[in-house]
């Protein structure tokens, strides 16, 4: 999360983020480290693009970021409020809360909801929002051809192998989880994420089928 923007960012940050991916894409943005005030530090550098489009692109970034238009680096830090309009603060999310956020938008059974086992899948809200991040189905018969499926209470629950956006991150997030193993893993404890949140910790080992 990018904080000390303005009070309507949270409505805006899918199209910050497709604005960001087009930058990116044109090679008008990158990090960087460097040193200020003797400390090695992260920087954003916005690089002048001959592509008038690219260019209105970047400064429209800034704005909604709250940055100084005309600057084109900024120090990247971790924090909640900005120093000014040259500094960009950063709150990263917990893996838990990642995966909590995913499981919300996981396609759940009717029968789940009206038995009160899980809260329905939860709707998008505000602008620019283009469904899940991870497209996750549900159905009672074992998919044909999935990425990833686990059997749950008489259902499958299954990334599509189509589903290239959803592939993509869902590696990424195992990626993530890879990072944050330490020591021994014999007898650790399994945290079973609810489709509609944090809900249960563990009910046993549950093995992810993958192609």
């Amino acid at each position: 999360m990018i904080c000390g923007m303005p009070l309507n960012f949270e409505k805006q940050q899918y199209l910050l983020r497709d604005e960001m991916r087009r930058i990116h894409a044109s090679g008008a943005i990158s990090l960087r480290a460097k040193k200020i005030d003797k400390q090695n530090s992260l920087v954003m550098v916005f690089r002048r693009h001959d592509d008038k489009e690219t260019e209105n692109d970047s400064r429209e970034v800034r704005r909604m970021l709250g940055l100084n238009e005309e600057v084109s680096e900024f120090r990247v830090i971790y924090g909640s409020v900005p120093e000014g309009d040259g500094e960009i603060t950063l709150m990263t999310r917990s893996i838990l809360e990642i995966l909590s956020d995913i499981s919300s938008t996981v396609e759940v059974p009717s029968e789940h909801v009206a038995q009160k086992r899980v809260h329905p899948t939860a709707a998008p809200e505000g602008e620019g929002i283009r469904g899940p991040m991870v497209r996750i189905h549900s159905t009672t018969a074992r998919p044909g051809d999935y990425f990833a499926a686990v059997p749950y209470r008489d259902q499958w629950f299954w990334i599509d192998d189509r589903d290239y956006a959803s592939k993509r991150l869902f590696s990424f997030l195992m990626f993530l989880m890879t990072l944050t193993e330490t020591g021994s893993k014999e007898g650790v404890p399994i945290v079973t994420i609810n489709a509609g949140g944090v809900k249960n910790t563990a009910k046993g080992r549950r093995r992810m089928l993958r192609r």
